[in-house]
């Protein structure tokens, strides 16, 4: 509902900002109800701020650690981190010290936060990243404070733009409140809280990594040749036979890891997976009961971000048209259209829950391949190399059941035999553990947000 508040034009402060959002009445009353609690702002408790490296670097193998806005998540910093050489950071101002606080300053996610800590010390930081060094407050309760509904609201307040949000330093420096009456045993405890949840945090990432290796390993991935070549032919019956004309499906490459997969004793997927089927475009309902899973929610981790499913509700989920898309635990969920095309996390949930139109379903014969192992296989190099060949289109690029039928999965057999599901368990049983250490991770930064809030609200 709108709200008519009268500006004078002498309390157009600010920078002269004009426009009406920034002058909402629950941000005001939200700025004197702290300021009557007594506040630091960050002008006055920051020991250093700047931006990050403008120039956008060449990425490598090894080198130090650099990290973007997308990688500051609500757990922490995490997913795909790029490695630049040591002579790309021009000074040791770009270098993080335990305790800085990044926050990203433009795009989609602005405003989002992380912190420094443990297995991030010594790196570097790209532009669209503002760091803030603090002093006289602990950095890890102002991080806390900054992703809380107080900190947040503050920071949606003083962004600008409206297609491309912007923060910039001076507003941050000058406009973000934060109450300076909060006993050091409650910023302790915040600190050790979040500590303790970057710490699952790694966990997450170890258990994964570790899955991904001995799959690579056991399937001898480093005796298949990946590299890309320009020149190269085809025939006219194999054009025939897979119906495309796109010279990339043809990349040798591809025809190599297939043929490696075949002789490392690989099945198609439509051999064992006897339901393979597209999600619906879902009906929201804000208080609905049934999560809705969309490619989004896919993570690069194989672990499905439960903390933003949408949902819709019970009466939509038990119609008989949207059967086909009702998510079942374990069921198999790849990102089928978009930029990261052929990315498969497994539903571990017993929640009920739905798949969106950008998700393929798989269901697995669990007798030949643990689904969660599937998962894993898929989201791996050599399923993500399966998806970019099977993928059609230009701009937007699209995965099909029939494409994904066609995979080649690697299933290696025991003594018997028989398909070696001992070892597949032992991998998927990896992957379900980093899953119960997100849940925990979350739940400590949960709990550090709400302690924040629960000390905030007895000052204000």
């Amino acid at each position: 509902m709108a709200v008519w508040k009268k500006i004078k034009s002498s309390n157009l402060s600010y920078g002269l900002r004009l426009d009406p959002e920034f002058y909402r009445p629950d941000y005001f009353e939200l700025r004197k109800r702290l300021d009557a609690t007594g506040v630091y702002l960050i002008s006055d408790i920051k020991e250093d701020i700047g931006y990050g490296l403008q120039a956008e670097p060449n990425y490598l193998e090894y080198g130090v650690d650099y990290i973007r806005a997308l990688n500051l998540k609500d757990i922490g910093i995490c997913g795909e981190i790029l490695k630049i050489d040591r002579e790309q950071v021009p000074s040791k101002n770009y270098i993080a010290k335990e305790g800085d606080i990044l926050i990203t300053r433009s795009g989609a996610n602005c405003g989002d936060t992380g912190i420094i800590e443990n297995g991030f010390i010594g790196a570097t930081y790209g532009s669209y990243i503002i760091r803030v060094r603090i002093k006289k407050l602990n950095p890890f309760f102002v991080f806390t404070f900054l992703q809380s509904k107080f900190g947040r609201l503050q920071t949606i307040q003083i962004r600008t733009g409206l297609a491309q949000p912007n923060l910039s330093i001076p507003y941050i420096e000058n406009l973000i409140q934060i109450p300076k009456n909060i006993s050091n045993n409650i910023q302790n405890k915040i600190e050790i809280l979040v500590k303790n949840a970057f710490q699952k945090q790694r966990e997450i990432e170890k258990l994964y990594k570790e899955a991904g290796c001995e799959l690579l390993e056991r399937m001898d991935w480093n005796k298949v040749d990946a590299k890309h070549v320009l020149d190269y032919k085809t025939t006219s019956k194999d054009i025939f036979e897979n119906e495309r004309l796109d010279p990339e499906f043809y990349q040798p490459k591809f025809e190599k890891l297939i043929r490696h997969l075949k002789k490392m004793g690989s099945i198609k997927l439509g051999e064992f997976c006897p339901i393979v089927k597209r999600g619906i475009s879902p009906q929201y309902t804000e208080s609905g009961e049934v999560f809705i899973v969309n490619s989004q929610n896919l993570g690069a981790n194989g672990l499905i971000d439960t903390t933003s499913l949408e949902k819709t509700s019970l009466d939509y989920f038990n119609e008989e048209k949207n059967f086909a898309a009702q998510l079942a635990q374990f069921d198999v969920l790849t990102y089928a259209t978009g930029a990261y095309i052929g990315r498969t996390n497994t539903w571990l949930e017993k929640e009920k829950a739905m798949a969106g139109i950008d998700c393929i379903i798989s269901q697995s014969d669990k007798n030949i391949c643990d689904p969660v192992y599937l998962s894993l296989f898929l989201n791996s190099t050599v399923g993500l190399m399966q998806a970019n060949q099977r993928a059609s289109g230009s701009a937007q690029r699209h995965l099909y059941p029939k494409d994904i039928k066609q995979y080649e999965i690697f299933i290696p057999q025991n003594k018997t035999g028989k398909p070696d599901l001992e070892w597949q368990k032992k991998l998927a049983d990896k992957i379900i553990h980093a899953h119960k250490a997100k849940k925990i991770a979350k739940q400590k930064l949960q709990e550090a947000k709400e302690l924040v809030e629960k000390e905030i609200k007895k000052l204000i």
